[in-house]
């Protein structure tokens, strides 16, 4: 029921109110209740058992009401819980009500409300509770102990009086567990707690059952205990057995009363610590007067060059250690012939110093091939090589000049460059393990799309148009994988299984499956299923041949059983909803008596490839979190399932405490609350061991370093605060230069990467890439949007990631949930020295759409304005920071439709009263309500719903702000985790983290890349060649009472390219870098100067039949296939032979061919917003020209978006389409992969793509 519009306050505050009965003095009241108590004792006092020795006088109360007193300043009358007496201060109560005893019978007003007392504490016989008050007047009284006992609240005031009953009877069991139990923490609550209440207590109690009914049933009571946890102290408190009760740890834990789990550090650095390398990066920065440079003792240091030794990094070698007999000079050819693997140099021409701004310098090449043309001149096919200041490092000072980058990016259909263009050649080193800084050398390979950077790989030495055509059969049989279907006319992505691929019509059978919600949902509510996740599938016998183009990428789905089902044991991370392209299946479809309807299965068929187990079966790395916050980084990482973060660093002891209390050990953590500089100033000195990692004992590095430092909310950047802020971006870079982790992710708003006003000439994002770059880390950046990943928030972050020397790099997560079409422009992190975008946001085809804002208030009761601050079932679905009395009236006056309005709508209707209005000239955007179709806007660590700055922040249908729960689940904070502090402290914790949703892809794509290097990963697999058309054997179906099971009739058959045999191969092969080869010929090629490379990649995807539903009688099916059946589910009794093969799914540890490639992913817009939108970009705007190259005929491309996850370099961080690429006559360096896009994109957008290219020139099909 919604709450009425008198419902925040007493019924004696409405004006021309009148009491039930004429109000009698207490004083007045007491003296005839004294009477009538003495007529019912018959004359035996009863003491009290204190030692006033007065007699205890016990009077009901009736139909009451508590509330503020009406001097109270701005919150007279205001209706509150008792257990909000004294917390967080003391306040100023009083009651209205009828006080009763015998038959005399009063009814008060006004009564100052002096103490409160409950009894019941240690009572084994009863779970509940009895409340008293006592008034101001009663208190005073020196021969009784008067108390009022509430008994039925009035009715305005019920849903305040039951909150306070519940809280405090979850008192009473929290304290009678601390009586009983030895040491008790946060922790014990998880699960102990609630044990302990059945067990011993009040297993078989009616009055229990119905108070643990309105929590739900929860058993875990952390943030339950967490929220009212100042109430329960005060009962300790004031027990006789207080000291017993607070030496447990349960309130250092949650910072009751100032106590503290975790030692405060005093901050003593008042600079930011960097070390020698990191401090000449950024020293010239803006903020660079704020840092320190600092370098490790010596025994850290050699600690530290141990650990590079052990990782492959490079050294820096002395000035003495250089030679003068190699200078770094050009060299002639003079009559000798360019070879293959020299590296040639040639001088820029006029068209490409337009493009190339300042282009002072020889431009180098690698050359992968020669062709010799008739009249003696050679033809080179080459890799362009990019120094630093040609890439995204771009300005950003770079510690090594002679560093240059061997590229994706070539020749082959681009004007031809031949031998007589050559200028000379130059000497490099390859990966040398001591770096000659008067030398050119080479350690990582610039992928020229993603604008990152990887190590250098012998397989990078070749493009893709130059490498032999490995097979089209990129699946198997029984591999997940989405396909594309129109779905209410939006184009979307399901799961299906592969049956078999025809690779002589270019198509492929596949196995349909059903959504378990979206299709299916009558079906399984008559099947008894309530509870229907998005990402739960349901299995059918329908088939479908469709086009190989429409299969984009795997996916991966896991048998679940009917038991699990039922227990809600759903498989860890295929209980995300669909994150990371996990889905679950447990039920199929099947036909009784003319009747679809779903049974549980009790297995999956054998040629089903079930999904993998997502956990890392070796040791998890070691984390170590900076600026951690609450921890929900870490811990969307740590759900990846490849690490565990044994150490964090953050100066809140809020948010150092709630990474404290969501620890699954959280005694075993090194937890720091205090300044990073404190911090790594210990580390550098080798100080504090118990609680600062050493060098080597850490594997990974997580960092959010301070967001205010570039926000686009601050109003100064170039504040003292906001200087200090910025330059710890560079505390990441230090920390990875001493700890030098495996991997490290680091996090920050997207307007990091933009350019300054009045700093042009700087870039922090470049910097930072550059600075991790020079000491050796693969590396790469992009914008995770949380709406992509399942989050129903508007919030965009930057993401950096980096990889040692050699491992597997963390791949960009695809996404899995659509982008809403209103209000999401394009977005890049900026350009490139030739005009070029980078860091863009991607759009293609996802399995889901977006989840829109009501999701985040899913099964939540309406708390009408927030007032009541109290909810049972749900204990932070609480505003933070109790509305005034003028903000709820305002709130009242904004229209709830249209969707989005705010102030400005409200007073164009003339809604708000005079007395209500705010003059000020930015109000019109306040006050605005969420759109609950559409997304939350960005959580920020302040909720002020009068800020015309903090976007919407009204809910849609409830006159009130959002609440912390839906701030937590806007941002992915599981339920059940406890955030400690106020309510105003948790909303800024929450604000402060990252997506968890974003944080858990990042964690699956970090396990993938783990597994990659613990199955002993190599870039040099290949696809093998297989046949056109290949049959498997057939399943059987067999039902039972438990559901239906499939067994195999003949043996699996592993086809020759398969993953599993790929793997075994792999296993032998080494990592090695390719040196400079012999020339070789191109049978491909001609030797006339007029010709040219052969396309490699087509424009667009090809033309694909028109959907096809399988029917017995007409398709084509493999050998074996009874055409007279109708689906194993229809006939249960009989075999059918379905020609599924059986694959062991090894997406995640195998590899696929050898090739720099992109993979499919992007679909660009025009006006795209770059991020250095505050001053404007000193960066070339003009892109160099670029003609689509087109496959004579239509095939298949290997390198598609679904071998992405395989491919030895697709895994090269992101999974983009190919950017248009220049036939030109002249030597236009490209910064983009060539070729369009290959994607079809239907010119008549009401036509499904398999439809319209059929049709033909005159549009009929």
């Amino acid at each position: 029921m919604r709450p009425s519009a008198t419902s925040d306050f007493a019924r004696s505050h409405v004006a021309n109110w009148s009491p039930p009965v004429p109000i009698t003095p207490e004083l007045e009241a007491l003296r005839e209740l004294k009477t009538e108590w003495k007529r019912h004792s018959s004359g035996h006092p009863f003491c009290d058992g204190n030692e006033s020795g007065k007699k205890l006088l016990i009077v009901d109360l009736q139909d009451f009401e508590i509330y503020r007193t009406p001097d109270s300043e701005k919150r007279a009358y205001e209706l509150i819980s008792l257990h909000y007496l004294e917390i967080p201060i003391t306040k100023k109560l009083c009651f209205d009500g009828f006080i009763c005893l015998g038959t005399t019978k009063h009814f008060v007003h006004a009564v100052p409300i002096e103490d409160t007392s409950i009894e019941g504490y240690g009572d084994l016989e009863t779970a509940s509770v009895t409340t008293y008050i006592q008034s101001t007047l009663a208190a005073k009284n020196t021969v009784y102990d008067i108390w009022y006992r509430l008994k039925k609240a009035a009715p305005g005031y019920r849903k305040f009086h039951k909150s306070f009953v519940w809280v405090a009877q979850l008192g009473k069991h929290v304290i009678d567990y601390l009586e009983s139990a030895g040491s008790v923490g946060l922790h014990d609550f998880r699960e102990e707690f609630h044990a302990w209440m059945m067990t011993q207590r009040f297993a078989q109690c009616s009055d229990f059952e119905r108070w643990h009914g309105a929590f739900r049933h929860q058993t875990d009571f952390r943030v339950g205990v967490n929220a009212y946890i100042e109430y329960f102290y005060h009962q300790a408190f004031n027990l006789p057995n207080s000291r017993q009760l607070l030496a447990h740890p349960l309130w250092s834990e949650c910072l009751t009363k100032g106590l503290t789990a975790v030692e405060i550090q005093e901050e003593v650095i008042k600079q930011t610590i960097a070390t020698p390398g990191v401090f000449d990066c950024f020293k010239d920065m803006y903020f660079g007067g704020q840092l320190r440079k600092q370098s490790p003792v010596e025994t850290i240091a050699i600690e530290r060059k141990r650990r590079k030794r052990k990782l492959g990094f490079a050294k820096r070698g002395s000035t003495r250690q250089t030679t003068a007999t190699r200078p770094n000079v050009c060299i002639p050819y003079g009559n000798s012939p360019v070879r293959v693997g020299d590296i040639v140099a040639l001088i820029p021409d006029e068209t490409d110093s337009r493009v190339w701004r300042n282009t002072n310098w020889d431009w180098l090449a690698y050359v992968q091939t020669t062709v010799l043309l008739k009249n003696g001149v050679q033809k080179l096919f080459v890799l362009w090589i990019y120094r630093h200041h040609e890439t995204n490092i771009s300005i950003a000072r770079y510690p090594y000049e002679n560093e240059v980058f061997l590229s994706d990016n070539c020749n082959c259909t681009e004007g031809e460059l031949l031998s007589t263009d050559i200028k000379g050649r130059y000497d490099v080193d390859w990966s040398p393990t001591t770096i000659d800084t008067n030398h050119f050398f080479i350690r990582q390979t610039y992928v020229t799309q993603d604008s990152a950077f990887v190590t250098v790989q012998s397989s990078h030495m070749t493009c893709t148009c130059l490498k032999p055509k490995s097979s089209p059969e990129t699946y198997h049989r029984g591999d997940t994988v989405y396909m594309t279907r129109a779905i209410h006319k939006n184009q979307i992505l399901d799961p299906v299984v592969v049956q078999y691929i025809d690779h002589a019509n270019q198509t492929t059978t596949i196995r349909k499956l059903l959504r378990l919600k979206r299709d299916c949902e009558e079906l399984a509510m008559k099947a008894g299923r309530n509870d229907l996740p998005p990402n739960e599938l349901v299995l059918t016998d329908e088939y479908e041949v469709v086009a190989l183009s429409r299969i984009q990428r795997r996916c991966y789905i896991k048998f679940v059983s009917k038991s699990d089902i039922v227990n809600g044991r759903i498989p860890f991370t295929y209980n995300r909803g669909g994150a990371g392209d996990l889905w679950f299946l447990a039920m199929g479809m099947i036909t009784k008596a003319q009747e679809k309807c779903l049974v549980f299965l009790r297995s999956l068929p054998n040629s089903f490839d079930e999904g993998p187990d997502m956990t890392f079966s070796q040791q998890t790395l070691r984390g170590m979190s900076l600026f951690s916050g609450g921890g929900s980084l870490d811990r969307g990482l740590e759900e990846g399932g490849a690490v565990v973060f044994d150490s964090a660093v953050d100066f809140s002891q809020h948010a150092i405490h709630t990474q404290r209390a969501n620890s699954k050990n959280p005694e075993a953590m090194s937890l720091f609350c205090g300044s990073v500089d404190d911090h790594f100033n210990a580390a550098l000195k080798g100080n504090r061991p118990n609680i600062i990692p050493q060098v080597g004992d850490v594997d990974l590095i997580a960092a959010g370093s301070p967001c205010p430092g570039f926000s686009a909310l601050q109003r100064n950047f170039l504040s003292e605060q906001s200087l200090r802020n910025a330059s710890h971006i560079t505390t990441f870079c230090s920390y990875v230069d001493l700890y030098r982790p495996l991997y490290g992710v680091l996090e920050n708003v997207v307007n990091m990467a933009s350019t300054r006003v009045g700093y042009e000439d700087q870039n922090v994002l470049s910097q930072v890439v550059a600075c991790l770059v020079s000491m050796g880390y693969q590396c790469n950046q992009y914008i995770m949007d949380a709406w992509s990943y399942g989050s129903a928030q508007q919030r965009s972050r930057l993401i950096l990631t980096i990889a040692a020397p050699g491992l597997e790099p963390i791949a960009q997560p695809w996404h899995t949930h659509a982008r809403p079409l209103e209000d999401t422009a394009g977005k890049s992190l900026g350009r490139l020295p030739n005009g070029e975008r980078f860091g863009e946001r991607e759009y293609y085809l996802t399995p889901f759409a977006y989840v829109p804002a009501s999701t985040v208030s899913h099964e939540l009761p309406d708390i009408g304005t927030g007032v009541i601050q109290t909810c049972i079932p749900f204990p932070d679905h609480r505003v933070p920071g109790l509305p005034t009395r003028k903000q709820r009236a305002l709130v009242k006056c904004i229209p709830k439709q249209p969707p989005g309005c705010g102030y400005r709508e409200a007073d164009q209707r003339g809604l708000i009263p005079t007395l209500l209005r705010d003059l000020r000239t930015e109000a019109g955007r306040a006050y605005r309500r969420i759109k609950a179709k559409g997304l939350v806007p960005c959580i920020t660590t302040r909720l002020a719903v009068h800020n015309s700055r903090a976007g919407a922040l009204l809910h849609w249908d409830q006159h009130r702000s959002i609440s912390v729960l839906e701030a937590r689940r806007t941002q992915g904070y599981m339920d059940q985790e406890p955030i400690i502090g106020s309510l105003i402290e948790q909303y800024k914790i929450v604000g402060n983290g990252v997506d968890r949703k974003v944080a858990f892809a990042i964690g699956l794509a970090l396990l993938r890349a783990v597994q990659k290097n613990d199955s002993g990963f190599t870039a040099n697999g290949t696809t093998q060649n297989s046949e056109e058309m290949i049959g498997f054997p057939s399943d059987t179906a067999v039902e039972s009472d438990q559901g239906i099971s499939f067994k195999a009739d003949s043996q699996s058959i592993v086809p020759e390219g398969s993953p599993l045999l790929k793997e075994q191969r792999n296993e032998s092969t080494e990592q090695v870098v390719m040196m400079p080869r012999e020339s070789r010929t191109i049978e491909t090629m001609h030797d006339d100067r007029s010709s040219s490379t052969p396309s490699k990649k087509d424009a667009k995807l090809p033309a694909e039949p028109a959907h096809e539903f399988i029917q017995a009688s007409t398709l084509s099916q493999p050998s074996g296939y009874d055409p007279q059946s109708t689906g194993f589910f229809s006939r249960l009794s009989k075999s059918l032979t379905s020609s599924i093969g059986r694959l062991s799914l090894s997406t995640m540890a195998s590899s696929g061919p050898a090739m720099i490639q992109t993979s499919m992913k992007r679909n660009r817009e025009d006006g795209i917003e770059d991020s250095t939108t505050e001053s404007e970009s000193h960066l070339s705007v003009e892109r160099p020209r670029k003609q689509p190259r087109v496959r004579e005929t239509p095939s298949i491309d290997n390198s598609t978006a679904s071998e992405a996850e395989n491919s030895s370099i697709n895994y090269v961080f992101s999974h983009r389409h190919s950017r248009g690429s220049s036939t030109s006559s002249s030597r236009t360096r490209q910064t983009r992969h060539s070729g369009l896009s290959v994607e079809f994109v239907p010119k008549r957008w009401n036509k499904k793509p398999e439809s319209e290219t059929h049709e033909g020139a005159d549009g009929r099909v």
